[in-house]
Order: C-alpha cells, then sequence, then structure tokens
C-alpha cells in the first residue's frame, strides 16, 4: 500500500512538473485595425430606401446601396454612437435580416470580434456597389425598448436605418434617402423633399452626418402651423396625435410657441439655421422623447397638450430646451463631445454646459414666451435649488463627474439616486448658469 502511495505521489509530482514547463495562456493577436477615418469626400453617393408600411407589425423592411471604388476588403458601420444621448446605445439588436449582394450574387459578411457595429464583407474584381436588404424590428411593447410605430404615427430615426463605409469622415458621405409611408399620413422632417410618387418620397442628397440629424414625424392625424411666417427662416410646429381632436388648440395656444421663436431671437440675437421644424406627438403610444438636432427637434408631450392647457403646464418647458440646443449643442458643442463618425467614443465632460447651460435658458424662454407663467418657473427654480441643498451625493462626487453617467448608467434605474446622483448636470447646471447669469447682471449695473 506504501508503495503505490509513493507511485502516486510521483507520479502527481511528476505531472505538476510537467504542467509548470508548458507556457501559461497569452493574448489573442489583436484584430486587424479598420481604416481610420479621414476627411475627404466619399467616392459616390449612397442611396437608402425604408418603408414604413407595416404598422401590423411594426417592421421597417429596408434597402441601401453602397458604391465600392475597388475590390477587396470592405467594411461598414451600423451607427453605435447617439448624438443628443451622449452614448453608445443606437439599437443594433434590432436590426435583423442583414443580406449583402453584388451582380446579383450573395457576398458572405462578417461581424468585427472587436467593434461589432462593424461588418466586413470581399468585393469581388468588377464590383462597383453592395446591395444591402435587412429590417429594423421596432419594439412592439414598451419592455423591448421605446415604440417608434403605432396604428397611427411613426418616428423614423435615420440613424436605426442605414449603413455607411468606414474610413470617411459622415460629413463627406452623400447620401439620397427616401421612405415609403402608410397611406393617408402626412410627415415632417428637416430634409427638404426632392420628388413624390405616391406614397414614396425621396429627399435631396444630404451628407449622411445631416441625414442622421434630421428624423421624421409621421401620422394619420396631422397639422402644422408657421410660427413665424414673416421671419427669415421658416419655422413650424408639425403634429401628430392619436386622435384628431388632440390637434384642435387656441389662438394663446400657438401665440405662446409664436412668441418662443421672437423671444429665443432677442435672446441669442443669431439664427444659423435655413429653416426649423419642431416635432411634437401629443400621443401616450407612441415612446416618450425630447432629442435636439440642428434644424429640428423630436419632442413627446401628453395627448391632452392642448386640452388641459389651462390645468397643468408639466412638460412645457420641452420645447425650448430643446429650440435652445440648436445654438448650444449643435451649431457649437463642447470639443470633446465633436466626433468625425458615428463610431467614434464621444466624451461628455462639458455636458454641464451642453445641458446645464440648456436646462437654464429653456426655462428663462419658457416664462418669456408664457408657456410657463414667470412664478411656475421661480417655483421650479427654487424646487430644484431645494433638491440639490439634500442631494447626498454632493458629499463625495462632483457635478462635472456626472457627465459620465450616459455612459456609465444609460439611464438604468438607480436604487439610491440621492446618495449615487444621475444626469445632475442638467439640474445642478441649470444653477451654475443661473448664478452665471446674476452675476453678470450685477456686476455690469443690469447694463
Amino acid at each position: 500500500m506504501r508503495s503505490l502511495l509513493f507511485s502516486v505521489s510521483v507520479l502527481t509530482l511528476a505531472a505538476t512538473a510537467a504542467l509548470a514547463e508548458q507556457p501559461l495562456p497569452q493574448p489573442a493577436p489583436p484584430s486587424p485595425a479598420i481604416q481610420a477615418a479621414r476627411d475627404v469626400p466619399y467616392p459616390g453617393t449612397l442611396k437608402l430606401s425604408v418603408d414604413a408600411t407595416d404598422l401590423a407589425r411594426r417592421i421597417f423592411d429596408i434597402r441601401q446601396t453602397i458604391p465600392v471604388a475597388k475590390p477587396g476588403k470592405f467594411t461598414f458601420y451600423y451607427p453605435q454612437w447617439v448624438p443628443g444621448g451622449h452614448s453608445p446605445r443606437n439599437d443594433i439588436d434590432k436590426m435583423a435580416g442583414l443580406v449583402v449582394t453584388a451582380g446579383g450574387k450573395r457576398l458572405a459578411w462578417t461581424r468585427d470580434p472587436v467593434e461589432v457595429f462593424a461588418f466586413h464583407v470581399d468585393v469581388p474584381v468588377g464590383v462597383t456597389e453592395l446591395n444591402l436588404s435587412y429590417q429594423f424590428l421596432s419594439p412592439v411593447e414598451a419592455r423591448v425598448g421605446r415604440q417608434v410605430m403605432t396604428p397611427d404615427m411613426l418616428n423614423l430615426q435615420w440613424l436605426q436605418m442605414g449603413f455607411y463605409p468606414a474610413g470617411y469622415f459622415t460629413r463627406q458621405i452623400p447620401i439620397e434617402a427616401s421612405v415609403k409611408l402608410p397611406e393617408g399620413f402626412q410627415f415632417a422632417t428637416a430634409l427638404e423633399t426632392a420628388r413624390t410618387e405616391g406614397q414614396t418620397t425621396t429627399f435631396k442628397v444630404v451628407p449622411f452626418e445631416t441625414l442622421v440629424d434630421s428624423p421624421m414625424f409621421a401620422g394619420r392625424y396631422f397639422k402644422s402651423v408657421d410660427l413665424d411666417p414673416e421671419g427669415p427662416a421658416r419655422v413650424r410646429l408639425n403634429m401628430v396625435a392619436d386622435r384628431p381632436e388632440q390637434l384642435e388648440f387656441k389662438p394663446e395656444h400657438i401665440h405662446a410657441h409664436k412668441d418662443l421663436v421672437q423671444q429665443a431671437y432677442k435672446l441669442y440675437g443669431s439664427r444659423h439655421y435655413d429653416h426649423y421644424d419642431f416635432l411634437v406627438a401629443l400621443s401616450d403610444q407612441l415612446g416618450g422623447i425630447g432629442l435636439e438636432h440642428h434644424r429640428s427637434s423630436e419632442n413627446n408631450v401628453g395627448p391632452k397638450y392642448f386640452q388641459d392647457w389651462d390645468k397643468g403646464f408639466v412638460g412645457r418647458e420641452l420645447l425650448p430646451h430643446e429650440f435652445t440646443h440648436s445654438w448650444n449643442g449643435k451649431f457649437r458643442r463642447g470639443a470633446d463631445l465633436w466626433t468625425p463618425t458615428l463610431n467614434t467614443p464621444m466624451r461628455d465632460s462639458l455636458m454641464w454646459v451642453y445641458e446645464g447651460q440648456t436646462q437654464y435658458w429653456g426655462n428663462v424662454l419658457s416664462s418669456r414666451s408664457n408657456l410657463l407663467t414667470k412664478q411656475q418657473s421661480l417655483d421650479s427654480l427654487a424646487m430644484t435649488a431645494a433638491t440639490f441643498d439634500n442631494r447626498r451625493g454632493r458629499d463625495w462626487r462632483s457635478v462635472a463627474d456626472t457627465t459620465n453617467d450616459p455612459i456609465i448608467a444609460n439611464r438604468k434605474p438607480l436604487s439610491w439616486l440621492s446618495y449615487q446622483r444621475s444626469e445632475d448636470y442638467y439640474s445642478e447646471g441649470l444653477l451654475v448658469w443661473l448664478d452665471a447669469d446674476t452675476l453678470i447682471r450685477e456686476k455690469t449695473g443690469g447694463k
């Protein structure tokens, strides 16, 4: 027995020694780098065609053509970083059915193992364009994600619809987009129409950067009002609703929105867009949104926005906030937030300016245009100040550090909001700019 135990021990030691001599695991070699973006024109114009008529299944059916200049390895991206969302949260999980063809033949594609929003194909000799077909499976219930299509309206975000080639700044990639809408739907977008044939509208060629900054609202129940008919640039309030009676308004309701435009011009002293479109959904069926763009904004308000005008005011500061972003955030933005492509990581360090200052001036414009009363605006400021008097997270975390929260938390629910802090650069940033404004007024004697 002792002899057997001795033999087993010797064998174990020998095996251990042999294992010790074997090399330990080492990192796999890095994946080949994807071509870096250059600020040069892309050789050709992309075409993107979206069929948005499948309201029953809430599926967008998409076709895209991407010109290619030569054979060999070619990489294209699905956008990852969401401008205005300040985070890498675009819905690639809802993109499905991707098929790539060229010259009538199907080409195999592979997803990059590191940058999973990037796709590689080998372009055969003689091929001048790639044809892509795929679907965007928009959420059918809230737990899956924000609902962007209902039986009576839709919110088409081009960021979710199209791919773009690697190796170029998105401002250098021209694209022609078209959309087929359900019968009876009317639409609004900052894009300019080239032609309309039946239910299909084709838009003028724009840079890919401009396309993704120009979403669409469309609906069965639609109304558009000119907010500055005598002004140098057309500004429209475009509305869709769950029911037609929700689009009935009084003159004083529209007058307040007209005043918003005039008060913004008086406050900022400039105008840098050729036209501007408020896109507003009066709905509890479409997913909530407040998102800025250079020449438009996506806004969701309550279905009784006009009907309950005298009963409450919650949500009426949304349009002033997003309108202000056209100046602060789109025309000008933090230097490290700007990126040459939609797959280059954004850095949010100046969000206390981008969002905090916008939150402040949005509050001011709400009052000056009578969307809110002066007292309602003052009460809102007082409530914000009281909140941060008791925000325990301020003991350990600066407001500047909260600018990382769009990336860290991605707006997920928090267990201990007061202690963890969230995107406090909005409201605590508002207080910074309130202090800056009053200080300037005090030091200049109101001049």
